[in-house]
């Protein structure tokens, strides 16, 4: 089957094919930082449920005239939502490979020696 002429494309079509084309492949020091700044927004928002949950509690606590309970509980509730948002993450990503990709990578030799210390 050919392809369409591109002429008998939409503009928005064609305008993102040239865009694309003018791109060209992302550099190593764009490839690093992106995974640096989706390493440190999964860092802060881990960190983020934990100090939000730990503060309800703390309030929740001074509210009701209760010991640490409320701290404690919306402290494991704050962890809970921070590990969920990770594996959120995670599974966006892995859902972006598909198996032959993954076949496609090269693969090591393991060169170490299998020696106990």
């Amino acid at each position: 089957m050919t392809e369409p002429r591109s002429d008998e494309l939409p503009f928005e079509a064609r305008l993102a094919a040239a865009r694309k084309r003018a791109e060209g492949p992302a550099t190593p020091r764009e490839v690093a930082g992106s995974a640096f700044a989706k390493g440190t927004k999964l860092a802060v928002e881990l960190v983020a449920g934990v100090l939000v949950g730990a503060a309800i509690g703390f309030w929740l606590d001074r509210l009701l005239d209760t010991s640490p309970i409320f701290l404690i509980g919306m402290f494991l509730l704050g962890l809970a939502a921070g590990f969920n948002n990770l594996m959120r993450a995670v599974r966006q990503e892995n859902a972006k490979f598909t198996q032959a990709d993954l076949e496609a990578l090269p693969v090591v030799e393991d060169d170490d020696e299998d020696e106990k210390w």
